[in-house]
């Protein structure tokens, strides 16, 4: 037997009126009893508490309770609503459900039974003793329809709910034109806040000159058909919700019970206004943003002229935001920019936060396409103003992808991923950019993903290969001194990928960090295998880590374990990190940087002159050499990169570092940066990059002259 199975007992002889006896069927055992503990000192007689559907339907067969109080959500193979249809079929008997749950579906499956109403769990004592009240009032009601005048009486005497009866006023044609109350209780009295006596002897119209008509058609309809009606309204005249048991005792009477369930009406649009609303912003959800781009779809189907914008807003480093002045901050940050959508667009408009840092716009009847960018530039550029939050100013900006509408699309959420591509191809492009979709972007994200799909692929088969391309000392000869590790990728179903088209998608990914440690891997395990080939050699390899891998906080432990696993000269292996990167967090960089000199390797700036480094944090960063961007370099026969290149060599020397110039493609450029005072280059002009199984031959050529 379930522990919580606790067979019914008789009840004792008692001089008095026994207390309703309640049936408990509840599967947890601290609820079942906290529950007949709360029900006890309501005064209410606990026949029993059953765990499962089966027992439930079993221990009514053998002595019918009062009311029953079921769980919706039962062990074994029953679950409450199908016990409760299964003992309604034999017996007349009000259920209440108990429920942690209120969700559509299960609220849906509950009314196919016709219960008495349903309590989510926990319940307060004064609701569960109004519901059980109400129920078990219900259910006598109903009963009173077939029953004598005496129990009507009865009933009328003792409800709680609302109980009023009326004499149907009919004019020459026959039809209601008013109520006249012959008798009310004094729940009802209270809709009117009027004592009793004040209502009885009166008409309804009398009492309110704003009653609905629908009240004295539906009721006096009852009073003169006499059948009995069951039905839901709302008095605008009280401002309540009513749920009604109308009834006629006598011709040309009706009587009516008066349930008012404005708390449990106001409680449900709460809880869909829950459903559809974001709880930070209290801004329509993604459910309807897309059911109100749904809606401008409908509407562009049936008129020519209809055009409206889907415009996905993306604030910039929201998260730096969050990270580093707090949370609080952060929510206010995003309710503040939630409110300024809202105040630059119209009342027709849609503002939606489907999350995180996410913001929809959905512009509706735009006159013109052109309209419809200066509404979107118009929000853009609202978003650019200084916020004043929390003691904080913060200059925010945000990337914005935009898609007009009508198109090709034939769902809502298609839109979406539409101005979502959109909205990528501007955060590709930095901070603060907007970009309007084209069916262009929607092929190159297809591309995207199948190249993300194949790279995961070439990690698990190890398509890659490294390629070495040479880098010389600048001397009366150039002499060689080192390589720059290269990645290369072959599928083996197609033909060589250009890094171009990969390297940003596996940064994006975050692919990139497994490919870099293979890079990584591999070099070491080439200036493993020179260190025994070429005894003496002080060959390199320069390695370039990405914004990814410099950010992951594993590196420095990576570079250790690959240094000492491999066993080689650490001063050997030399980590390129570009401009950039090491600006990004600069107190940071530093840090991390001291860190991995500590291991023994060289620190080379890559792509310098194409960021904003600051000269204080080039004179703290423990850095070996500055790498001038071959943009420079190949261009070199323009006055103003002359002096660029010529800058940088200086302040490079100025600092105590060394400059090596990549991108070298003729002997013009390799002696122009010769008599600059460059100590090193790489390029074209002395070699192409070199596969590793024609790298022995290579070095053997320039080891042996």
């Amino acid at each position: 037997m379930h522990p919580l199975n606790i067979p019914e007992q008789s009840p004792a002889p008692q001089t008095q009126q026994a207390p309703p006896s309640i049936l408990l069927v509840e599967d947890n055992v601290v609820v079942a009893f906290d529950m007949k503990l709360r029900l006890q000192q309501l005064g209410y007689q606990v026949q029993g508490i059953i765990a499962t559907g089966e027992e439930a339907v079993e221990a009514v067969g053998r002595q019918a309770p009062s009311l029953i109080l079921m769980d919706i959500f039962l062990e074994g193979r029953m679950d409450g609503i199908e016990a409760a249809q299964r003992i309604l079929k034999n017996a007349q008997i009000p259920i209440i459900f108990l429920t942690g749950h209120d969700d559509e579906e299960t609220l849906n499956r509950a009314k196919i039974t016709e219960t008495f109403g349903y309590i989510i769990k926990p319940a307060k004592p004064r609701d569960l003793h109004v519901a059980i009240e109400i129920a078990l009032y219900k259910h006598a009601a109903s009963q009173a329809l077939q029953k004598s005048e005496q129990q009507y009486r009865l009933l009328f005497d003792s409800m709680l709910n609302g109980f009023a009866l009326h004499e149907v006023v009919l004019n020459d044609a026959g039809r209601p034109v008013d109520l006249l109350f012959l008798d009310v209780n004094p729940a009802f009295a209270s809709f009117f806040d009027r004592p009793a006596e004040e209502i009885v002897g009166r008409s309804l119209r009398e009492i309110s000159d704003r009653v609905e008509p629908f009240w004295v058609d539906l009721l006096g309809k009852a009073a003169v058909t006499r059948e009995s009606i069951r039905f839901d309204g709302f008095a605008g005249f009280l401002g309540k919700h009513f749920s009604i048991v109308a009834f006629s005792p006598q011709e040309r009477q009706v009587a009516a019970i008066f349930e008012d369930t404005t708390g449990r009406k106001e409680a449900e649009k709460r809880l869909q206004h829950r459903t559809f609303h974001d709880a930070l912003t209290n801004l329509p959800n993604r459910a309807l943003c897309l059911e109100r781009i749904k809606r401008a779809m409908d509407r562009a189907r049936v008129r020519e002229d209809y055009l409206f914008a889907v415009v996905l807003v993306d604030i910039d480093r929201f998260k730096d935001i969050n990270d580093s002045i707090g949370h609080f901050v952060g929510d206010t940050l995003l309710k503040t920019i939630g409110q300024t959508l809202q105040e630059e667009v119209s009342s027709i408009d849609t503002v939606a936060r489907l999350g995180d840092d996410e913001f929809v716009v959905l512009l509706e009847e735009l006159p013109s396409k052109k309209s419809g960018v200066a509404a979107i530039k118009k929000i853009k550029s609202a978003l650019n103003h200084p916020l004043a939050i929390e003691g904080h100013t913060l200059h925010v900006s945000a990337c914005l992808g935009a898609l007009f509408g009508p198109n090709e699309y034939v769902t809502p959420e298609s839109y979406l991923q539409g101005a979502n591509i959109a909205l990528r191809h501007a955060q590709e492009q930095g901070q603060d950019q907007l970009r309007y979709y084209s069916p262009e972007m929607q092929d190159k994200a297809i591309r995207k993903l199948d190249t993300e799909s194949r790279l995961r692929n070439a990690i698990k088969e190890n398509e890659f290969s490294l390629a070495l391309q040479p880098i010389f000392a600048i001397g009366n000869e150039p002499s060689l001194v080192g390589f720059e590790a290269l990645l290369r990728w072959k599928p083996k179903d197609r033909d060589w990928v250009s890094p171009a088209d990969f390297i940003p998608i596996a940064e994006q990914t975050g692919l990139i960090l497994p490919i870099g440690q293979w890079v990584l891997e591999q070099s070491c395990k080439v200036l493993a295998e020179w260190s025994t080939a070429y005894p003496g050699s002080e060959l390199s390899i320069s390695v370039n880590l990405s914004a990814r891998q410099f950010s992951n906080p594993d590196l420095v432990q990576d570079l250790q374990d690959c240094i000492q696993n491999h066993g080689i000269d650490p001063s050997r292996l030399k980590l390129e990190i570009t401009e950039s990167d090491v600006m990004t967090n600069p107190e940071i960089t530093v840090q991390k940087l001291r860190v991995m000199k500590e291991l023994g390797v060289s620190i080379l700036v890559d792509d310098f002159g194409t960021g904003y480094s600051s000269m204080s944090y080039l004179q703290r960063f423990p850095i070996d050499t500055l790498k001038i961007d071959r943009s420079f370099v190949t261009q070199l026969d323009q006055h103003a990169n002359r002096v660029i290149v010529r800058t940088i060599v200086n302040l490079a020397h100025s600092l105590g570092l060394s400059v090596v110039a990549e991108g070298i493609e003729n002997e013009r450029q390799y002696l122009a940066l010769k008599g600059m005072g460059c100590e090193f280059a790489q390029g074209f002009h002395f070699s192409r990059p070199i596969f590793l199984d024609r790298i022995e031959e290579f070095i053997a050529g320039y080891l042996t002259t």
